[in-house]
């Protein structure tokens, strides 16, 4: 199932309702995997365009849980991690998703 997802974090930072609707959005499928890092297991979600060569997704949502429900819409947060390398680090990201088609 195809969905729309909103960004409501701006590297932690809360957004406001108009920002993040002003903001980016990603139309995809929601697909979750497992990663091991080490010894370290993580769930990971991601948005899967509907296009497979389209750069144009959101960071990875780690951990993610769900924190409504609603008949239109769901919003799940998690961590993203910001940054490469040595020098990557982890904020809380929350996902706002509903129907494309609404």
């Amino acid at each position: 199932m195809r969905f729309k997802v909103y960004l409501l974090r701006r590297r932690g930072r809360r957004l406001s309702w108009r920002e993040a609707q002003n903001g980016p959005t990603y139309v995809g499928t929601l697909v979750t995997h497992a990663q091991e890092c080490g010894r370290e297991r993580y769930n990971v979600t991601e948005v899967q365009p509907d296009d497979p060569m389209s750069a144009d997704r959101p960071p990875p949502l780690y951990e993610a849980v769900l924190l409504g429900f609603a008949p239109i819409a769901f919003r799940l947060r998690g961590f993203e991690r910001v940054g490469q390398g040595d020098n990557a680090y982890s904020v809380v990201q929350e996902w706002h998703i509903e129907d494309p088609d609404v």
